[in-house]
């Protein structure tokens, strides 16, 4: 072949390239299974216990075991197994999203963080405390919708006591659910802040307000 020929062919092979698109992204579905082919054996006795238990099917194990949403910058694994002392605390939990599921108030929600480690929870920016860590809490990505969150908060009311509903709200449109205490929180971590909590009545004129301390 002359070289003017070669070249030919290399901008002919470049120029396909160029108008090539690039492959898809892998699902979660699809990573899930490519890190499942080496975490076969935990991820599948925890599963097995969830099913004793009658919760396995509650959320597609993609979903179940999804560790946090910055994995990658954290430089850790999307998906995690707890460990095993920890199992019993996601039961009551995924008890309740099948009962919230149940309700039409989770129907769009993807988890986007489940069990974390405590390496993990820090970068992830999770408070030292958080129930993710002992795989008693679910993060759930909920698209915004008119009424949704108050649907969810009347839920809260109703069951919260029986069910120890921990519900939390988070700004970038998160929703925190757990079973560790009936309790509910907004953007600055406390009660006052949450959409489940009404906001305090102005006070009417001529009524005397409390001094500040300096």
């Amino acid at each position: 072949m002359s070289q003017r020929a070669g070249l030919w062919v290399l901008l002919v092979a470049l120029a396909i390239g160029a108008c090539t698109p690039p492959p898809p992204a892998p699902t979660p579905a699809e990573r899930y299974a490519k890190w499942h082919r080496t975490r076969a054996g935990a991820a599948d006795a925890y599963l097995g216990y969830l099913r004793t238990h009658g919760v396995a099917d509650v959320l597609p194990p993609q979903q179940l075991l999804r560790s946090a949403r910055r994995w990658r910058g954290c430089a850790d694994e999307e998906f995690a197994v707890p460990p095993q002392s920890q199992w019993p605390a996601i039961v009551p939990t995924l008890r309740l999203v099948r009962e919230l599921h149940g309700a039409g108030l989770l129907d769009r929600a993807s988890v986007g963080s489940g069990y974390r480690n405590p390496a993990l929870n820090r970068c992830e920016g999770g408070a030292p405390g958080s129930k993710h860590l002992s795989n008693a809490a679910l993060d759930f990505d909920l698209a915004h919708e008119d009424g949704l969150h108050q649907q969810l908060c009347a839920y809260w009311r109703t069951h919260g006591a029986a069910r120890r509903f921990g519900l939390g709200f988070y700004d970038s449109g998160a929703i925190h659910i757990d079973t560790a205490g009936h309790r509910t929180w907004g953007y600055d971590y406390t009660r006052r802040s949450s959409v489940c909590v009404p906001p305090p009545k102005p006070s009417r004129i001529g009524e005397s307000k409390p001094h500040r301390r300096g």
